[in-house]
C-alpha cells in the first residue's frame, strides 16, 4: 500500500462525534471503493480517547490530534497538510457513503475538465433526497428571502425555490454556485492553490467562502447524483455551545468578506427580526416608556443626590476631582466616585439640569432590561430570557431605581455584565475573566454592599482548582493575568490613591470590617458597644416588602405564593440535577449569586436599599425560570399565562397612577419649595437649615442647595440673617422663613 498510489484522502473532522464517526468510516469500508485512498481522522477534541478506539478498529485510519478545538475549516486544513491523494473528499462523521459513491466522484473529476468542487446527492436516514442540494451564488438578498421574516411572507414565492435549487430531477448531474459543506471533493492542487479554508470561518459558510473563491477563478461546481450519501444533519455538531451565534457570525464573515460591511451588517440586521426580536423591542419601549413619562413628577431627588450633583458641578467647575464618593453608614468607609464622574460627564455634554442625571440612569435601566433578556436567553432559555425582560421591565421597584439618578442606580446593569462574564469564563471563554474583575471593580466604585460578589468569584475559582477545571487551569496566562490587573486597576485607582493618603480604609481596613462583621454575627462581641439596627424578623419584614414591589405591588399573598414556587421550583430542579450528578451552569450560577448575596444581606443587617439592587435580576429569573417549568405542564400553561400577564398589567397600572415612590418626595415637590425661597430671597444672602426627621445628617439639605444653585441664587455657605427652614415629614415639606 505504501507504494501505491493514492488518489482520494478522504478527511473527516471529529468533534465529540465518536460513535458517528466509527459508523461513518465503517460505511467508507463497506462500499469498498475500487478508488485508492486513504482515511484521514482529525480530532478536535481536547480529550485523545478516539486514538485508542480507532487504532483498535481501524489500524490503516491515520490519526491526527489538533492542539485544540480549530472549527471546521481548520481541522480540514490540518488534515489535508498529511494528505497525498490527488483529491481530497472532506466529509462529515454524520455521514455514510453509500456504494459506489466515492469511485463515481473520482471518476466525473477524471472524465470532466475545468471542474472545481464536486458533492454527492445528500440523502435521509429513510433514504430519501433531501429537497434542498446545493445552491446559487449565496447573495445578500438570498439570504434575506431564505432566512428571513420574509420567507414567511413570500412562502409562495420563487425565490426559495430557486436559490434552493430543488427544481431538480435529481438524476443528471447539477451545476451550483455552492456545494454542501458535508461532503464535497476537490482536486488538492487547486485546494492549495486557494489556501484551504479560510480558519476566521470556525463553523458554517466555510464552504461557501471556498465555492465562491474557485468558482471566481472560472471552476464549475456540481452535485453529481449517481454519488449518494446519507446525511444526518446536526449529529456533528450536536455537542457545540451556542450554534446559533457560531452560525451568525460565520454568515457575517462571509458577507463582509464578500459584499462589504454595509450590506454584511444591514443583512445581519434584517435577519435579527424575528419574534423574539419585535417581542424585546416591544418590551423597551414598554419600559422606557414607563421610566420616562412623568419624570419631572416621579424622580426621587434625596439629599444623598445632591451630594452627587454637587460633587460632580465642584468637579467641572472647580477642578476638584474627588477620590471617593459620598460617606456610608459608617462615616470613615466611603463609596467609589465612579458615580461623580459619571453625572460630570453627563453635565460637561448637556448641562446641569438634574433632570439630566435621570435621563442618565433611565438609559442603563433600559440597558438593564436588554442584559436581563440576553443573561436570561443564554443562561437558561429563550422563553425565561424574554419573562424575565418583560417582568423587569414592569417591575415597580426597578422602575424606580431608573429613574433615581443615584450611585445604585447602575448596580444591577453591572451585576447581570459580571454574571454574564462568569458564566461565559466558565463555558471557557478565559478573557471574560479580566472582564469580571472589571465589573466587580466597578461595583464596589458604586457600593461597598456589592463587595459580596467577590465571594462568589471566589468560591466559583476554588470549585474549579478543586475539580481542575480547564477554565481555571487557562487563567495562569500571562497575557489574561495582565488584563486582569489592569481590568482591576483601573476603577480602582482613585480609591488607591486616597487609601495611600488615608491609613487604607477603603481597602484593609474594608476587609477587615467585613472579617469582624462575620464574626459578630456569629455572636463576637461588639468592639465600640453598637446596637444592630435591624433583628431577623424586622428584617424579612423589610425584605418581603421590597420583594412584593418587586415582583407585584398590589397583592401580598400572590406575591408570596410566587416566593414559595420560585424558590421551591429552584431547588428541586436543582436536587433532580444532584441526584443524576449532573449540574447546569445557569442554574448553579442563580443559586451561588443568591445564596450568597443574601448571606451578606443578613450578615449587615442593615434597613438599606443600597443592598438590594444586587437581587432584583436574580430574583426576577427565578419567579420567570419557575413560570417557565410550571408552564410546561399542560394543565397549567394558560394560567400561568395569565397570571403573568395580570402581574404586568397591575405593575403597570400601580406604577402610572401611583407616582409610586420608596424616596420621598420627588423632584418636582423640592423644585417648587426652592423656587418660592428664590422669589422670596429676592437676590438677598441666605442659608438654607434643616429641622426634624434626617436634619441630623449632613446631606440632608444638599439637594436644595443644588437646586438653588442651578436656579441662579445659590444659598451662602457663611451665616446669615436670612434662613429658610425646611422640614419634611409625611405631610409635606414646610417652609419656614426666619429673619
Amino acid at each position: 500500500m505504501k507504494n501505491t498510489k493514492i488518489n482520494v484522502s478522504i478527511i473527516i473532522v471529529n468533534y465529540k462525534v465518536e460513535k458517528e464517526l466509527i459508523s461513518c468510516i465503517n460505511s467508507i469500508l463497506k462500499s469498498k471503493p475500487k478508488t485508492t485512498h486513504e482515511i484521514i481522522v482529525v480530532d478536535n477534541d481536547k480529550e485523545d480517547k478516539l486514538k485508542t478506539s480507532l487504532k483498535k478498529i481501524f489500524p490503516q485510519v491515520i490519526y491526527i490530534k489538533s492542539k485544540n478545538n480549530l472549527g471546521y475549516g481548520g481541522g480540514n486544513n490540518l488534515g489535508a497538510r498529511y494528505a497525498q491523494g490527488k483529491y481530497l473528499f472532506f466529509l462529515n462523521p454524520d455521514t455514510k457513503v453509500l456504494d459506489g459513491a466515492l469511485d463515481n466522484l473520482y471518476n466525473f473529476f477524471i472524465n470532466n475538465h475545468n471542474v472545481g468542487i464536486i458533492s454527492p446527492l445528500f440523502l435521509d436516514n429513510n433514504l430519501k433526497p433531501f429537497k434542498s442540494q446545493g445552491s446559487k451564488e449565496l447573495t445578500p438578498k438570498n439570504i434575506i428571502f431564505c432566512q428571513s421574516f420574509l420567507r414567511k411572507i413570500f412562502s409562495n414565492k420563487n425565490i426559495y425555490n430557486e436559490n434552493a435549487l430543488i427544481d431538480w430531477d435529481l438524476k443528471s448531474s447539477r451545476k451550483v454556485s455552492s456545494v454542501p459543506g458535508a461532503a464535497m471533493m476537490v482536486s488538492s492542487n487547486l485546494f492549495r492553490r486557494m489556501e484551504g479554508f479560510d480558519e476566521n470561518f470556525f463553523l458554517y459558510f466555510e464552504e461557501n467562502d471556498i465555492s465562491k473563491r474557485i468558482s471566481g477563478l472560472g471552476y464549475k461546481l456540481f452535485i453529481v447524483p449517481s454519488a449518494k450519501i446519507i446525511h444526518l444533519v446536526g449529529r456533528s455538531t450536536k455537542n457545540l455551545n451556542n450554534i446559533e451565534n457560531v452560525y451568525s457570525k460565520s454568515r457575517y464573515l462571509y458577507l463582509k468578506k464578500h459584499y462589504g460591511l454595509l450590506k454584511a451588517i444591514f443583512t445581519q440586521m434584517i435577519l435579527s427580526i424575528n419574534r423574539t426580536f419585535i417581542s424585546l423591542f416591544l418590551i423597551l419601549a414598554l419600559a422606557f416608556f414607563l421610566r420616562i413619562i412623568n419624570i419631572e413628577k416621579t424622580m426621587p431627588f434625596i439629599g444623598d443626590q445632591g451630594w452627587f450633583y454637587l460633587s460632580a458641578r465642584d468637579m467641572l467647575i472647580n477642578g476638584q476631582i474627588p477620590l471617593v464618593g459620598i460617606a456610608s453608614s459608617h462615616p470613615w468607609l466611603h463609596q467609589g466616585p465612579l458615580w461623580t464622574y459619571l453625572l460630570a460627564g453627563v453635565f460637561w455634554l448637556f448641562g446641569f439640569n438634574p433632570l439630566n442625571g435621570a435621563y442618565l440612569t433611565i438609559i442603563l435601566g433600559i440597558l438593564s432590561v436588554l442584559m436581563v433578556c440576553v443573561v436570561g436567553s443564554e443562561m437558561f432559555s429563550k422563553r425565561i430570557g424574554l419573562f424575565s425582560a418583560l417582568l423587569y421591565a414592569t417591575s415597580p421597584l426597578v422602575v424606580i431605581h431608573s429613574r433615581t439618578p443615584y450611585h445604585t442606580s447602575p448596580i444591577s446593569l453591572f451585576t447581570l455584565l459580571f454574571i454574564l462574564s462568569l458564566y461565559r469564563w466558565i463555558k471557557g471563554n478565559n478573557i471574560y475573566f479580566p472582564l469580571s474583575i472589571l465589573f466587580l471593580a466597578i461595583l464596589y466604585n458604586l457600593e461597598l454592599a456589592t463587595s459580596t460578589l467577590w465571594i462568589v468569584l471566589f468560591i466559583i475559582l476554588l470549585y474549579g482548582v478543586w475539580k481542575k477545571k480547564e477554565w481555571v487551569h487557562k487563567l495562569f496566562n500571562k497575557k489574561i493575568l495582565i488584563y486582569s490587573a489592569i481590568a482591576f486597576l483601573i476603577p480602582m485607582l482613585p480609591i488607591l490613591i486616597y487609601d495611600f493618603n488615608h491609613d487604607f480604609p477603603q481597602t484593609l481596613g474594608f476587609i477587615l470590617w467585613i472579617g469582624y462583621r462575620i464574626l459578630k454575627f456569629f455572636g463576637f462581641p461588639s468592639i465600640h458597644g453598637e446596637i444592630d439596627s435591624a433583628n431577623m424578623n424586622s428584617m424579612v419584614a423589610f425584605s418581603f416588602r421590597y420583594y412584593q414591589n418587586l415582583i407585584f405591588a398590589e397583592n401580598n399573598i400572590i406575591t408570596f405564593i410566587i416566593l414559595i414556587l420560585s424558590f421551591g421550583t429552584l431547588f428541586i430542579h436543582a436536587y433532580n440535577f444532584l441526584r443524576k450528578k449532573a449540574h447546569e451552569v445557569g442554574i448553579s450560577l442563580l443559586i451561588l449569586w443568591i445564596l450568597i448575596s443574601l448571606a451578606g444581606y443578613f450578615v449587615n443587617k442593615t434597613f438599606s436599599e443600597a443592598y438590594l439592587p444586587i437581587f432584583f435580576p436574580a430574583l426576577i429569573f427565578l419567579a420567570a425560570f419557575s413560570f417557565d417549568k410550571i408552564m410546561k405542564i399542560k394543565a397549567f400553561f394558560i394560567s400561568v399565562v395569565l397570571l403573568i400577564t395580570l402581574i404586568v398589567t397591575m405593575n403597570i397600572h400601580f406604577i402610572v397612577l401611583s407616582e409610586y415612590s420608596e424616596r420621598g418626595f420627588s423632584f418636582y415637590n423640592r423644585l417648587a419649595i426652592i423656587k418660592e425661597i428664590v422669589r422670596s430671597a429676592n437676590g438677598r444672602e441666605y442659608n438654607i437649615v434643616g429641622i426634624g426627621d434626617g436634619s441630623q445628617f449632613e446631606t440632608f439639605t444638599m439637594n436644595y442647595q443644588y437646586l438653588a444653585w442651578w436656579l441662579g441664587n445659590s444659598s451662602s455657605k457663611i451665616p446669615q440673617k436670612l434662613k429658610y427652614i425646611i422640614q419634611e415629614n409625611k405631610s409635606g415639606i414646610f417652609l419656614i422663613k426666619n429673619e
